[in-house]
């Protein structure tokens, strides 16, 4: 099951309306398709659904966000891997 990440900088935001933290809580996706590219081929059309609610959502994502979510993973992975390299010993 996919989740959207927690906010960029941090995990908590702050609601102005009441001057207080509050933490940012994942919403979790339960389906996530790509759907097409955009008529200028820079885009791809994807939908998502989520676990609260059945409606299906699209969405138009820059070819360069999927180049940066791979970065992402890579790096998750390496940070994965360096931890249970290091929980091994």
């Amino acid at each position: 099951m996919l989740t959207a990440p927690y906010g960029a900088t941090s995990p908590r935001s702050v609601n102005s309306a009441v001057n207080e933290v509050v933490p940012k809580l994942p919403i979790s996706v339960i389906a996530l398709r790509a759907e097409a590219y955009s008529f200028d081929d820079k885009s791809v059309i994807i939908s998502l659904t989520t676990k609260y609610s059945s409606a299906e959502r699209t969405y138009s994502v820059p070819l360069e966000c999927f180049h940066d979510i791979v970065v992402d993973l890579q790096r998750l992975t390496a940070l994965a891997e360096t931890k249970s390299s290091v929980e091994e010993r």
